[in-house]
């Protein structure tokens, strides 16, 4: 069951990896914003407080492949749901976009 909006996802720092600057980098805050979005209303308090570092790679015409960290403290549980939450966040505009992003979060209740 996910309960509305019970955390709040900040942004700790972001760092991109693209050829060259261009409105690719607009995708990939788009993106970033909807997984943040889709975090906050899928975890729940009893998944605590912790520190995310997310690895997304982008390759034209392939789905964004995923790798992330978190803090020692984050529960098997946990690490699985946002697993599920990254896989199913999904920007339709980012077939064209080719690169990397790494951001950290900080998952707090609200």
């Amino acid at each position: 069951m996910l309960n509305s909006m019970s955390k709040k996802v900040i942004l700790n720092g972001i760092e991109l990896a693209l050829p060259k600057y261009d409105d690719s980098a607009l995708t990939l805050f788009d993106y970033l914003e909807d997984v943040v979005s889709n975090l906050e209303r899928g975890l729940s308090d009893d998944d605590g407080n912790f520190q995310l570092s997310i690895n997304v790679d982008f390759s034209a015409s392939k789905t964004p492949k995923h790798t992330f960290h978190s803090n020692g403290s984050t529960k098997k549980r946990t690490k699985d749901k946002v697993a599920k939450i990254l896989k199913s966040t999904v920007n339709k505009d980012n077939n064209h976009v080719s690169g990397s992003v790494r951001v950290n979060l900080m998952v707090e209740d609200k």
